[in-house]
């Protein structure tokens, strides 16, 4: 017995009901997949970050093998120091930072960029200072194999340089953490 086409076709098709069973099971599974996904994409940040603090330190040891074995200086960039000059456009690396000392050794201005703090657009610390990352100043011209760490004037004790901390994130972005590069160029939030 031959069975005519539309009755066919009726054989196969989906019915209204299962179709609106099929998108609440999809909407379902995406919202319950959303929360993993907004922590796996700040978690990602958050690497990124740490990734471009070790490329940072690895351009501070190549600069550190070029300058006697010392700490380059750095302008810091930290408030409340006025930095970048008044009237230069916002993201403007600063004159002495970063990318005008290290990037003989490949730091680029996208190497001072955290995700986390570029989200923040015209109020991140790129924005107002040129760079998402701090330098400590108290590190410049330091010899890397004895720095000193002063607690007040006259009074220096030398440190490891694991335990020197370089440069950090501005602000605490990373879920009321920052990223902090150490003198022997590991990585480590706090």
């Amino acid at each position: 017995m031959k069975i005519p086409f539309l009755q066919r076709r009726r054989l196969v098709a989906f019915t209204l009901v299962e179709l609106l069973v099929v998108v609440a099971i999809i909407s379902l599974l995406a919202g319950l997949g959303m929360p993993a996904y907004t922590q796996m994409m700040q978690r990602a940040q958050s690497i990124k970050c740490a990734t471009n603090l070790r490329a940072i330190g690895i351009a501070v040891t190549q600069a550190v093998a070029d300058n006697n074995n010392q700490y380059p200086e750095i302008n810091q960039t930290a408030p409340p120091l006025p930095y970048p000059v008044a009237g230069s456009p916002p993201g403007t690396p600063v004159p002495g930072g970063l990318v005008a000392v290290l990037g003989a050794y490949g730091v680029t201005t996208n190497m001072i960029q955290c995700p986390v703090d570029m989200q923040n657009g015209a109020t991140s610390n790129f924005q107002q200072y040129g760079s998402s990352y701090t330098w400590n100043p108290a590190t410049d011209d330091e010899v890397v194999t004895s720095p000193l760490l002063y607690f007040r004037p006259g009074v220096a004790i030398p440190i490891h340089s694991s335990r020197v901390r370089l440069a950090f994130d501005f602000t605490p972005v990373h879920k009321g953490k920052a990223n902090v590069l150490y003198g022997d160029g590991h990585v480590a939030q706090h």
